[in-house]
C-alpha cells in the first residue's frame, strides 16, 4: 500500500511534516486507526537518520512529525529518503541510535487521529523570520489554523503540557507494536 506511488501521490511540502501528517489524517489517505506522533525532546535536538532533508547523517531537527498505523504497528514518513512506511521497530532502529548523546535523544507525543484533528491548529508564525520572511517555502494550501484554536503547535511540542496524546520514550514507542 505504501510505495512511492502512493508517496508521490500525497500532498507533501518539505519544512511541514505537522501539516503533511494532519492532511493524512483529515483526507483519510490513512486507516482509521492512525495517529500523529511527534518526535522531540526538552531541548529540541533530535538526531535523526534517513531524512530527505539531510545533506548528511544525522540531521538535527528541533521536532519532526510521521504518523503510526496500527495494525500492524507502521511508521509513516514523507520525508523518509528510503521508502515511506517502516515497521514501527525497524524505524526506530533506522531513524534514531542509541550511541548519541542524551540530548538528542528523543521523546515522542503520539495522539490518535480524533484527538489531533481536534487539537492541532498552526498559522506557520514558527516559520517566519523576525521579519515576517518565509524561513521555507510554505505549503500551497491554507494554513489549518482555527482561530478559537489559535496556535497549538508549541503546545504539542511541549512535553510537559497535557494537550493531547501520551509522551513516551523509545521504548514506550516500541512497545505501541505489541
Amino acid at each position: 500500500m505504501f510505495d512511492d506511488a502512493w508517496r508521490r501521490a500525497r500532498p507533501h511540502q518539505p519544512f511541514f511534516c505537522e501539516e503533511n501528517v494532519w492532511r493524512l489524517l483529515a483526507d483519510g489517505a490513512l486507516p482509521a486507526a492512525s495517529a500523529a506522533v511527534l518526535v522531540t525532546n526538552t531541548r529540541r535536538t533530535v538526531a535523526m537518520w534517513g531524512q530527505r532533508a539531510a545533506v548528511r547523517d544525522p540531521i538535527v531537527w528541533d521536532y519532526h512529525v510521521v504518523a503510526l498505523v496500527q495494525d500492524p504497528a507502521t511508521i509513516v514518513d514523507l520525508d523518509d529518503r528510503q521508502q515511506v512506511a517502516w515497521p514501527l521497530r525497524r524505524w526506530l532502529d533506522h531513524a534514531f541510535r542509541d550511541d548519541v548523546d542524551a540530548g538528542l535523544r528523543p521523546r515522542f507525543r503520539v495522539v490518535d487521529r480524533a484527538a489531533f484533528l481536534a487539537t492541532f491548529s498552526s498559522d506557520r508564525s514558527h516559520m517566519r523570520t523576525p521579519d515576517g520572511r518565509e524561513r521555507q517555502p510554505f505549503p500551497p494550501w491554507p494554513a489549518p489554523f482555527r482561530r478559537e484554536l489559535g496556535m497549538t503547535l508549541p503546545r504539542l511540542l511541549d512535553l510537559d503540557d497535557p494537550i493531547a496524546g501520551v509522551v513516551v520514550d523509545r521504548d514506550g514507542l516500541a512497545a505501541l507494536s505489541g
